[in-house]
């Protein structure tokens, strides 16, 4: 699997930046802003949207096409991506948005004001107990 940086990791879980990483080994086709499409597998996808494709066919404007056995395409010459209609999308960002459970904060280590609030609010709890238990003798 990729290794992904956080900046990363945050696009592919809370955008469609995720669409690539999730089509990684299908064949797609890819509409870029100059009219033109490429059309192949994608190899690897970054968290910014930059697709290696293998085995792709670059179809320009004209409608001619060219084989090319690797093909990059940056971010921000994406248009349109094509879904294949057989892959269940929603599902699959589901399964990218789902995160792993939080570290227990117990162990986590605490900043001095951290521990000063903590000790501020037992003692106030404290004086409040004891206020109560005054009140009721």
């Amino acid at each position: 699997m990729q290794q992904f940086s956080a900046r990363e990791k945050y696009l592919i879980t809370n955008t469609l930046n995720s669409l690539p990483v999730i089509l990684q080994g299908r064949a797609v086709l890819i509409d870029l802003h100059n009219e033109t499409s490429v059309a192949g597998i994608i190899d690897s996808a970054d968290g910014h949207m930059t697709c290696e494709l293998t085995n792709a066919v670059f179809i320009d404007r004209n409608g001619e096409q060219h084989a090319f056995d690797h093909f990059m395409i940056r971010n921000r010459m994406i248009r349109l991506l094509h879904v294949p209609k057989d892959l269940d999308i929603k599902h699959e960002i589901e399964q990218l948005q789902r995160r792993p459970p939080k570290k227990n904060k117990a162990n986590a280590k605490r900043s001095f004001k951290q521990k000063r609030a903590e000790e501020r609010h037992k003692e106030t709890l404290e004086s409040i107990k004891a206020h109560r238990d005054a009140e009721k003798s």
